[in-house]
C-alpha cells in the first residue's frame, strides 16, 4: 500500500477516535483541508500522525 494513502486512512481513523479533532477538520474550509493534508506527507510516523491529529484544534493554520 502507497505510504500517503496508508497515512491517509490513519489520519481518518485517527479523527474517528478524536471527535474534537473531527468536529475541527469539519469546519475546515476546503481550503484548510487542503493544507491539513499536505501537511500530513512530513510525518514519518504513526506517533507523529497521532501528536498532530490530537493537537489539530489547537492549531493554527
Amino acid at each position: 500500500m502507497d505510504v500517503n494513502m496508508n497515512a491517509a486512512v490513519t489520519f481518518g481513523e485517527l479523527l474517528q477516535k478524536n471527535p474534537q479533532a473531527a468536529a475541527y477538520y469539519d469546519r475546515c474550509t476546503p481550503e484548510q483541508r487542503s493544507a491539513i493534508l499536505l501537511q500530513m506527507g512530513q510525518m514519518t510516523s504513526q506517533a507523529q500522525l497521532r501528536a498532530f491529529v490530537d493537537n489539530l484544534p489547537s492549531a493554527s493554520l
